[in-house]
């Protein structure tokens, strides 16, 4: 590994110093560093040997792997959609629920309307007493 690291930086010493000579007096700092990295990756793409194909790979593992979280999000918001939707379908049968209770109240007698307010106001021990008998 370490001849490996003294070969790269050897190759990019000697670009620099080609670089120099090639582009002369009227060159900027810049583009002698522009150069110095291109020689670089050129450099390093042939010693690790990078190809094509094993990027068009890499695409394709990236595109499936895409497909799967997709396919997983839209069954986890299927799932939840459906969770949702029941959830509404009970609030609305609790309303209709509610709606016919407070109906059937509102049609109930003055006696029987009488009733309810005189257990809505009852104390604590007259439930105590109500129960024991």
């Amino acid at each position: 590994m370490s001849k490996t690291i003294l070969y790269i930086v050897i190759g990019v010493v000697l670009i620099g110093i080609i670089a120099l000579f090639i582009f002369g007096k009227n060159v900027e700092f810049g583009s002698i560093i522009a150069a110095v990295a291109t020689g670089f990756a050129v450099f390093k793409t042939k010693l690790f040997g990078s190809s094509s194909a094993n990027v068009s790979e890499q695409i394709a593992s990236v595109e499936n792997d895409d497909i799967l979280k997709r396919n997983e999000w839209k069954r986890i918001k299927d799932e939840y959609d459906s969770q949702f939707n029941a959830i509404k379908a009970r609030m609305d049968y609790l309303d209709y629920k509610s709606a016919r209770i407070a109906l059937e109240i509102n049609n109930l007698d003055a006696v029987e309307k009488k009733a309810l307010e005189k257990n809505r106001n009852i104390t604590d021990d007259e439930i105590l007493e109500f129960l024991r008998k």
